[in-house]
């Protein structure tokens, strides 16, 4: 949340944040939006859940996972990893979620275009 905040109006326009539950079983719509509401999240957060087979499609694409399956298959064992990204300029990165928020908003500058400034 604090990045968010530190990203100013950026957050919600230029950059998104999306936590995916890694238990759709229990992290129903109901559920994540009652803890997205708990932590304050502000617009440009989104909290998404689903079938469980897509989610996990989806996190190994991202490379969130153990390559042991055992270990995988014990939710207590995965990385708490922020990916980010630029889709568009094919710029890709990950850092620990509990890092510090300026060392997040750095890597997150790693991938954001330079703000224009408006000519004068």
């Amino acid at each position: 949340m604090e990045v968010q905040e530190l990203l100013g109006d950026r957050a919600g326009a230029d950059v998104f944040f999306y936590s995916i539950s890694l238990d759709p079983g229990h992290d129903t719509p109901d559920v994540l939006k009652r803890y997205a509401a708990g932590f304050g999240v502000k617009p440009g957060w989104s909290f998404l859940t689903g079938d469980f087979d897509e989610i996990d499609a989806l996190r190994r694409k991202l490379g969130l996972y153990h390559p042991d399956p055992v270990i995988d298959a014990d939710k207590a064992e995965h990385a708490g990893l922020l990916v980010y990204g630029n889709e568009r300029l094919g710029r890709w990165g990950a850092i620990p979620s509990l890092d510090k928020p300026r060392s997040i908003l750095r890597a997150l500058g790693k991938v954001m275009p330079a703000r224009r400034r408006p000519a004068r």
